[in-house]
């Protein structure tokens, strides 16, 4: 071992798993590891600093996924279909991460429709000006873009930190909702609003 490229990468900050794992994972990697703490190669005795256990992703029927079964899906399928991006967003948002859940082919395609909304918020020129119950003055509509742009800062900052993606995810499709609608506002074309639709979205 490369003593550089072992302080550099040892121990590992963040190990994620699922807990059946835990044995061919996790007590061979502490016994090699403390062995090699004992042999005096390493200086630690913990292979990871921190482990935390994903949930499981069922079949749309609820129950594990079993070719025996006949409720195992394919990813390869609906990457083909949506793309990797959008099947990546649904596993964060099916539920919480250490919990899972079970797949669910009208769950992805809201999903899709979200990244869609995401993409034409940012792309998509405004068509015409229409009243959306926002209306005030630019400097107000400023204050509340910022205001909303640092709010999902903050939530998606917190949320990756504690491993929420579901709710991370909730977070930028509610941000995504207040765009379209502050679109159609003074703010939209001004440098405030262009930054935020360019850099948050």
């Amino acid at each position: 071992m490369e003593p550089e490229a072992g302080d550099y990468w040892l121990p590992v900050d963040q190990y994620t798993g699922g807990y059946e794992h835990a044995t061919m994972h996790l007590l061979y990697t502490r016994f090699f590891t403390k062995a090699l703490r004992d042999m005096g190669v390493v200086p630690f005795g913990e292979p990871m600093l921190r482990l935390y256990n994903q949930g499981i992703i069922l079949g749309p029927d609820g129950n594990r996924m079993s070719k025996s079964k006949g409720n195992v899906v394919a990813p390869d399928e609906w990457v083909a279909r949506y793309g990797a991006d959008v099947v990546r967003a649904y596993l964060m948002f099916i539920g919480p991460w250490d919990m899972g859940g079970p797949w669910s082919p009208q769950g992805i395609e809201g999903v899709a429709r979200f990244l869609d909304r995401v993409w034409n918020v940012v792309v998509e020129a405004r068509e015409s000006r229409r009243s959306t119950g926002m209306e005030a003055d630019p400097q107000a509509q400023e204050r509340e873009l910022r205001h909303m742009t640092h709010r999902t800062l903050k939530k998606v900052t917190e949320d990756i930190e504690a491993y929420k993606f579901n709710t991370l995810v909730a977070g930028l499709m509610e941000f995504n909702n207040y765009l379209v609608k502050a679109k159609e506002t003074t703010v939209y074309g001004t440098r405030r609003g262009k930054k935020r639709w360019t850099c948050c979205c």
